[in-house]
């Protein structure tokens, strides 16, 4: 008989002790939590104006891949909304910008600098010290910024969870199961 223990938990992470569990069974469980918990990310970027040494697509993929949590209940995927619009409405996109300048003085750009465009949304990024990019005096950047939702089998970037599964040393009937939230 399969038992399940959880060995520790906390806001952000959980590790669960399976007993007499196939591998296989154990190893979908993992694979579940990376490919197909519904998440927040920013899908598409549009750069507006760049004068950084930065690329723009080095730049778009970096801000990419910042993470964000939210109340994902309040959203759906844009597949599955009934709006018709490719831009997307308020049940399926949150819209942001993020505007910095480098006067006279260098500048770094972190996440805390995207802003969304209502200030009411619970959506917002996983840490507001996440660097962007560096401003050199006289350079800028704006950035509007899409915010979807989706799943970790589209692209990383969706991915809610780490997670990764191991037997116990000397106990190959043992298997533990580690999973930590990208966002929280």
């Amino acid at each position: 008989m399969v038992e399940v223990k959880i060995i520790e938990e906390d806001e952000k992470s959980i590790k669960v002790q399976f007993e007499d569990l196939p591998l296989s069974i154990a190893n979908a469980i993992r694979r579940f939590t990376i490919n197909e918990v519904p998440t927040m990310a920013i899908e598409e970027v549009l750069i507006i104006e760049n004068t950084s040494a930065m690329p723009n697509e080095v730049l778009a993929h970096r801000i990419s891949l910042v993470p964000f949590i939210s109340d994902i209940d309040r959203y759906v995927a844009p597949e599955e909304c009934d709006c018709g619009s490719k831009l997307g409405c308020e049940k399926c996109v949150v819209r942001y910008v993020v505007r910095a300048e480098a006067l006279d003085e260098p500048v770094t750009v972190y996440s805390g600098d995207i802003i969304p465009e209502d200030p009411t949304t619970s959506v917002k990024p996983v840490s507001s010290k996440i660097p962007i990019v560096k401003l050199a005096p006289r350079q800028r950047i704006e950035i509007e910024l899409y915010v979807r939702v989706g799943k970790g089998r589209k692209n990383a970037k969706w991915q809610a969870a780490i997670s990764s599964l191991y037997e116990k040393d000397g106990e190959p009937n043992k298997r533990i199961l580690f999973i930590e939230s990208i966002g929280f």
